[in-house]
Formats: structure tokens, C-alpha cells, sequence
């Protein structure tokens, strides 16, 4: 008779197999490959006797009130048990090396030890036949086979190891110390000989192949191979192209693949594909070697020398190693990358004539390169990694200022005295350098030696200024011959004429007039010749505003416009105040008498990016120059004008020369006028030695 419950239990038991088995099917549908095909072993398994004995021990009491089928039910679970059983050998669901060596190592540790309680008891009632004591001995004997089970196990399994499996490794050992090993390689090829040591010696494989992608190409070249018996391999097969079916099946699964796979049915074509490739490689295995789920390289491993299968311990061991080295890899390639680039760098560094040094924003010398050292004496040992302050004055303070400001400077002329006293113009440049997150890491300075070019520009100044005074002389002798040549005229015939009112009033007049002519010729030239004075700082919009007084009336009576455009920042100049006005007095004249009543004299003032020069644009809107006069204004004695001397636009370029700046005219674009521009370097750009 069953109970009140049992109707209920049973239909509890049901609900939770159908649970289970659903499970199982869910389960399934995620599943891909050998592990796929090993829940639908044991999903076989468990439906079959789950399913039998629910019926013979279960339904058929519930339905018929009978249980003499339940002696059956048992039967089921040996089903179970074989298909399981096939799944643990034939598709690895279980290590079979440590389910056959656990159970097989507890077996015959029962044994022995059985045998040794079994010997020591029936000792002990030969040696002491009397049944008091008998109940005692075999409680105490049984503890002492108790504690001795464990080092027993651990011998007899020790020894089966060794008989049937050739040696056993420690897994935490292993990939502690690989690891270990592995983080502190930066080396590539001593990293991945380590790597196949490590595989050879815990596994004991045919070979070990590691092939890594090339730089610049999908495909996969051999980078190590280590062969672990005499003949070596069949395949030594140098390269394999990123399309192959072994790395395509690598990049997809991202898992290893084993040849042992090729028996089932179920794999999809790719994967087959991919360990065919693999058999004819001779491998046995490949290990993905990945970066961020990209496929950096792959191993291969050989069968194993005893013979035996890869088990899931090995497995497991081998793709935690692959995971390891793929991340060393990693660093290898890296460090490999960056040594490269350091050595281009310096190599580059090296051949340049500029000399270059960096410097951190803790205010410390990063970077001498040898043409630094050449240009200031100083040895790049002596000034790396010390403070700028051990570099010249002139560099220091550019690179310091630069790194306070975090503004470039750039095209900066400055003087160098290097350890021979002899003094150097340069050139420095300034700029900043900062990380991805804006945050300044340093300054770089490059400066470059203008001494040579100071001294050709030097050489064409006097060759332009002989030229200069060649065409001045010819001038000064056509000028002066003219009114000459009336004066002589007059002289030779006032012999003969000398009585003739006519004649003496003429002559008077001629003479004076031409005198007069000559003294303001002489007068000019006394401007052009006159020598420089010291040059001070100032502001060039003053010369300007004070010169526009000047004309302020011309203007008017012409009635001309002035349009000024100023930039809000200026940086101060070194100039001589008079000077500046007289060149501006002539070029604002030249633009007034080119204009028509209502014509524009624009005047724009802008400073140069990084505050190194002041730009001057003086503008008209009168008819312009002829492209032929445009190369000859600045020439003493050409002129466009019909009563012209030639001299304003000479005495112009002389005073821009002093001044270190400028001048150049030209045809405005797309308008009437011309637009004469000047440069200027600005005050903190000029070496003192220069200022005075």
C-alpha cells in the first residue's frame, strides 16, 4: 500500500526531470562543436533513465497499484552509465586519464590497505588469542591503517604515474612560474624559446611551432620552431596567409583546436577544413594566441612523444600559458617597436646640422643631440638629465619661458657664446609638447647656426652697397652736370654780353635757380648718408600718429581719407623716432600725391604669430606702379614722377635697413593703388649687442 503522499511525490519527481531536461535542451541550443555533442550524450543518458525508471518505478505504480516492474527501474541507470561512459572516452566530457587514474589509484589503495588491516588483525589474534582485548586491537589497528591511507595513496599513485604516464607535472607550479618568467621578458625570440621549453618539457610533444602576424600584412610567419625528437617534422612550412583555414577558424573561434576533433561528424565544414590543415602540419594542436579578440599569432604543438592523448588538464594548462604569452607577446612587439623608433630618432637626431634639446615640465634636459653639443661646447653627459639651467643663457631662458607659458616661439635670432668664446647668431625655435590629454609633458628648442649666412648677408650688403654707390655717383654726376652745363653756358658768353640788361638778368636768375637746385640735392644726399643712431624701444604707433599730424592739412585740402586697422596686440620695436617719421613722411607723401580727391591711405599694423615681428602695410588707391618700376624704386634717382628727385623711396630702404626691417612694394590685387609693406623683428627678438 503507498501512502497519502506518494501521488504527490510523484508528481513532483516528474516536474523536476522535465525541469532538468529542459535544462539540458536550453543548454544545448547555446552549444557548439565537442561540447555540443557531449550534452547530447548525457542529455541521452539522463532522459533514458530518467525516463525508465520514472515509468517502472513511478507511473506504473500510480496507474496499476502494482511494483513488481521496479525491480527494472535500476537497469536504466546502467544505460546511462554506458552512454556517459562513451562520452567520457570517446568525446573527452571528463579527463579520462584522471577519472581511470583516481579511480584506479583508490582501488588499489583499498586494496593494499584492506590487506594490511586484514594481516595485522589476524597477526594480533595469533599473538594474543584471548577475546578481551580483541574489539581494542581492532579499533586501534584500523586507525593506524586511517593514517597511513593517505601517504599510501600518494605513493601508489606516484608510482602508477610513473609506469603508465611517463611523468605527471604541477599545473599551479607550471603557470606560476611561467608567468612569473613571461612578465619580466621583453625580448622577443629568448620569450618565445622560453615559451617551447616550457611546452616541450611539461608535455612532451613531437615539436612546438609559434607563428606570429606580420606587421604589415595578415599573414603568419614562423618565428620559432623547437623539435623535440631526431628526425623533426615532415612540414617546416615558413609561412601561413591570413585566409588559411587554420587562422580563419583561430580569429573565429578564438579557442584551441585539436586534431583528435577530425572523428566527429557533427563539425561545421570550416573547422574540418581548419584541422586537416592542421594534420598536415603534423600538429597536434593549436593554441590562439590573442590581443584584445584579435589573432596575434598561433602555436602549434606535435602529438606527444609517449603517445598519448591531450587531456583536458593539459588543455587547460596549455591555453592558460597560450593566454599568458599572448600578452608578453604583446609587450615584446611593443618594446620592439619603440626601440626602433628610438633608434630612428636618434639616428635622425644624429645627421642634423640643428641642434635640438628637449626638456620635461620639471625643467630638466631630456634631449642633446650632437649638433647641440657642437654648437655650445657642452657634452651631452655633463647636461642630461640636469636642469636647463646649465645650458647657455639664451637657450635656457627661451626653453623656461616656453615651459611656463606653454606658447611656441618661433623663428627667434638670438646670440650664442659657446666654450671657445666665440660668439654665434642662431635662430631658435620654441614649441610645447603634451600628452592625449592636453596636460604639457615638456619643450623642444631647435636652433640653428646663421653665423655663415650673417656673414654672406654681410658680404651682399657691401656688394649692393658699392653697386649703391656706383648708380649714386652716376646720378650725382648726372644731377649736378645739368644746372652745371647752364652756369658754363652763361659764363662762357658773358664776355661778349656782359652789357646786355637782358642777358645779366637772366643769368642771375639761371644762376641762383640752379645753385638753388644743386644745395637741395646736396641736402638729400646728406639724409641718405646720415649715420645710424642707437635704437631704443618704442611703440611704432606714435611716429605713425605724429606723421599724420604733419599731413593733416595736405589731407584735407586734397580731401583723402586715413583708414587704420591695428591689431589690439603689438609688440614694441627698436627704432630711432625721427628716422621713422621721415620714412613714413615719405611714403604717406608718395601715397597722397598718387591719389585723385576722395582716394583712401589705409595703414594696417598686425603682429606676427608668437609675437616675434610687427607688420606694416601703408596702402593708396591711386593708379599703382608699372610692372617694369617696380624692381627700380627703391634706386637712388628713378623716379615715376616727372620733377622727382629719386631719392625719397632710397632714403626709405636706407632707414628700413638700419632698423633691421623690410620693405618690398606691390600692385594691390583686384583693386587700384599700390601697398608697400615693412617688417619689422620686434624688440625682445634683438640681441643687445645689436640695440646699442
Amino acid at each position: 500500500m503507498y501512502g497519502p503522499l506518494h501521488t504527490a511525490f510523484g508528481v513532483y519527481f516528474i516536474l523536476s526531470l522535465g525541469y532538468s531536461l529542459f535544462s539540458l535542451v536550453k543548454k544545448l541550443r547555446l552549444l557548439k562543436g565537442s561540447h555540443a555533442i557531449q550534452v547530447r550524450y548525457v542529455f541521452l543518458g539522463a532522459l533514458i533513465a530518467g525516463g525508465g525508471g520514472t515509468l517502472t518505478n513511478l507511473l506504473i505504480p500510480l496507474v496499476l497499484g502494482t511494483s513488481r516492474f521496479s525491480q527494472y527501474g535500476p537497469l536504466f541507470s546502467l544505460v546511462m552509465v554506458a552512454i556517459i561512459a562513451h562520452a567520457i572516452i570517446r568525446h573527452r566530457l571528463m579527463d579520462i586519464r584522471v577519472f581511470v587514474r583516481k579511480g584506479v589509484v583508490y582501488f588499489a589503495s583499498f586494496v593494499v590497505a584492506g590487506t594490511l588491516l586484514t594481516g595485522l588483525i589476524a597477526g594480533s589474534n595469533l599473538l594474543f588469542p584471548e577475546k578481551r582485548w580483541r574489539l581494542s586491537r581492532e579499533i586501534f589497528l584500523g586507525l593506524v591503517i586511517a593514517a597511513l591511507f593517505h601517504p599510501l595513496k600518494s605513493r601508489i599513485q606516484h608510482g602508477f604515474d610513473r609506469y603508465l604516464y611517463r611523468g605527471s607535472y604541477n599545473y599551479q607550479k607550471t603557470i606560476r612560474r611561467a608567468s612569473q618568467v613571461l612578465a619580466t621578458m621583453l625580448e622577443l625570440q629568448p620569450l618565445l624559446a622560453y615559451l617551447s621549453d616550457v611546452i616541450g618539457t611539461t608535455m612532451r610533444p613531437e615539436f612546438v611551432s609559434v607563428y606570429l602576424r606580420e606587421r604589415d600584412s595578415h599573414d603568419y610567419q614562423l618565428a620559432i620552431k623547437r623539435s623535440f625528437m631526431e628526425e623533426g617534422t615532415e612540414d617546416d612550412r615558413g609561412t601561413i596567409t591570413g585566409n588559411s583555414s587554420l587562422a580563419s577558424a583561430l580569429n573565429g573561434e578564438r579557442t584551441h583546436l585539436i586534431r583528435d576533433d577530425l572523428r566527429h561528424r557533427e563539425l561545421a565544414s570550416k573547422t574540418r577544413e581548419a584541422l586537416k590543415e592542421l594534420a598536415a602540419l603534423s600538429g597536434e594542436l593549436a593554441l590562439p594566441l590573442l590581443k584584445e579578440d584579435q589573432l596575434i599569432g598561433f602555436v602549434l604543438v606535435g602529438p606527444k612523444l609517449s603517445g598519448d592523448p591531450y587531456f583536458s588538464e593539459d588543455l587547460d594548462l596549455l591555453s592558460t600559458l597560450a593566454s599568458q604569452a599572448a600578452i608578453a607577446v604583446t609587450n615584446a612587439q611593443l618594446y620592439a617597436e619603440v626601440v626602433l623608433v628610438n633608434e630612428y630618432v636618434q639616428n635622425i637626431l644624429k645627421t642634423m646640422e640643428s641642434g635640438v634639446i628637449a626638456a620635461s615640465s620639471e625643467g630638466r634636459v631630456t634631449l642633446f643631440n650632437p649638433a647641440a653639443e657642437r654648437m655650445t661646447g657642452l657634452d651631452a653627459s655633463n647636461v642630461r638629465p640636469g636642469p636647463v639651467d646649465r645650458l647657455p643663457r639664451t637657450v635656457a631662458d627661451l626653453l623656461q619661458i616656453t615651459l611656463a607659458d606653454g606658447v611656441p616661439r618661433l623663428q627667434v635670432e638670438t646670440t650664442l657664446t659657446g666654450a671657445d668664446g666665440q660668439t654665434k647668431v642662431v635662430v631658435c625655435s620654441t614649441s610645447p609638447f603634451s600628452d592625449t590629454q592636453g596636460r604639457m609633458l615638456g619643450a623642444v628648442l631647435v636652433f640653428s647656426d646663421l653665423t655663415w649666412l650673417k656673414e654672406l648677408e654681410g658680404e651682399k650688403h657691401r656688394a649692393a652697397r658699392l653697386a649703391s654707390f656706383q648708380s649714386l655717383a652716376s646720378g650725382i654726376a648726372h644731377e649736378i652736370k645739368n644746372p652745371l652745363v647752364a652756369i658754363k653756358a652763361f659764363a662762357q658768353l658773358l664776355p661778349k654780353k656782359f652789357g646786355e640788361a637782358d642777358f645779366r638778368e637772366n643769368f642771375s636768375r639761371v644762376a641762383a635757380r640752379e645753385v638753388d637746385r644743386i644745395d637741395d640735392l646736396v641736402e638729400r644726399l646728406r639724409v641718405l648718408a646720415t649715420p645710424p643712431k642707437p635704437l631704443l624701444p618704442l611703440d611704432l604707433r606714435e611716429p605713425i600718429q605724429e606723421t599724420l599730424e604733419l599731413l593733416h592739412a595736405q589731407l584735407e585740402d586734397r580731401r583723402l581719407s586715413v583708414t587704420r586697422l591695428y591689431d589690439d596686440a603689438l609688440p614694441s620695436i627698436m627704432g630711432e623716432p625721427a628716422q621713422l617719421k621721415q620714412l613714413f613722411l615719405n611714403l604717406f607723401l608718395n601715397a597722397v600725391e598718387a591719389m585723385e580727391p576722395g582716394g583712401v591711405l589705409t595703414i594696417r599694423l598686425k603682429g606676427r604669430e608668437g609675437g616675434t615681428a610687427l607688420h606694416v602695410e601703408v596702402s593708396d588707391t591711386g593708379p599703382g606702379i608699372s610692372e617694369g618700376a617696380l624692381d627700380k624704386i627703391f634706386d637712388p634717382f628713378f623716379s615715376t614722377k616727372t620733377r622727382g628727385t629719386g631719392l625719397g623711396l632710397a632714403i626709405c630702404r636706407g632707414i628700413a635697413d638700419a632698423h633691421r626691417a623690410t620693405i618690398r612694394a606691390e600692385n594691390n590685387r583686384g583693386a587700384p593703388g599700390t601697398t608697400f609693406s615693412l617688417t619689422f623683428p620686434a624688440a625682445a627678438t634683438i640681441p643687445s649687442e645689436v640695440r646699442a
